[in-house]
């Protein structure tokens, strides 16, 4: 079981997804391509850093930490590509928590591997997706993945991968993907979100194209349940159908009621 499962209270699973953009402004018209993994991981690793510099004066027996800033967090996942069919994927049921971000391509490694019927093909289209340089840019894509009220922004900076299993011709019929993301994103988000996000704090935002309201308190308070006591603030009537544009309310929210 995936952590979608767990935070889809609606039903469903939902493949993790990566989209392809130009730029670090992940304009939704703008988006390249989306590749939609063929097993969904079990779970994922976040890596989060402090830099601290070292004051004293010359010759002193110690020194003092000084806080200087936080370091762009990244994200770690394992993908896994089997040919074998001992394991099938299932439906690629979308669920409702994603951010409707839409490609003119779409890529999915379970089609790629029915197709080819080995998993070569699928791991070369994540790496041309996530690693190519490009032409015009004259540097690798900018990625968001997402994964039911999950989103992470960010560029590919490192990946590994494990070929376990070949068929009788010497082709890879199983193999994982170690990958590794970095938080990527432009100066004016940056700006728009600042580090007195907090959830104790009350927070006033406007709706974007496609955002749901699970989405926006998983962001906040990193709890999509909470959809529902944002709602009842907010005098929502039809959650699910938030207009782009509305300002809503995100205040504290004490969890233990």
């Amino acid at each position: 079981m995936g952590i979608t499962d767990i935070l889809n209270g609606f039903g469903g699973l939902e493949k993790l997804k990566i989209t392809s953009f130009p730029d670090s402004n992940y304009t939704n018209g703008s988006a390249l391509e989306s590749y939609v993994v063929m097993y969904n991981p079990t779970s994922y690793q976040y890596d989060y850093k402090l830099v601290w510099a070292s004051e004293g004066q010359a010759g002193a027996p110690a020194a003092e930490s000084a806080f200087r800033r936080n370091k762009s967090e990244g994200v770690s996942f394992e993908f896994l590509f089997d040919a074998t069919a001992a394991s099938p994927p299932g439906a690629n049921v979308p669920g409702e928590l994603s951010s409707k971000v839409t490609a003119p391509v779409t890529i999915s490694a379970i089609e790629k591997i029915r197709t080819d019927k080995h998993v070569e093909g699928a791991i070369s289209e994540f790496f041309r997706i996530a690693q190519k340089v490009q032409a015009d840019t004259h540097q690798p894509n900018f990625l968001q993945i997402n994964w039911g009220a999950f989103e992470f922004r960010g560029v590919l900076e490192s990946a590994t991968v494990a070929y376990k299993l070949f068929n009788s011709s010497g082709l890879p019929i199983r193999a994982s993907l170690t990958a590794n993301f970095k938080q990527s994103i432009s100066r004016t988000e940056q700006a728009q979100n600042p580090a007195t996000n907090s959830p104790d704090l009350t927070h006033y935002r406007y709706v974007e194209e496609g955002t749901t309201l699970p989405l926006m308190t998983y962001r906040i308070y990193n709890d999509p349940s909470l959809y529902l006591e944002v709602a009842r603030v907010n005098n929502l009537k039809n959650f699910r159908k938030l207009k782009a544009g509305v300002r809503l309310a995100l205040p504290p929210i004490d969890k233990k009621i």
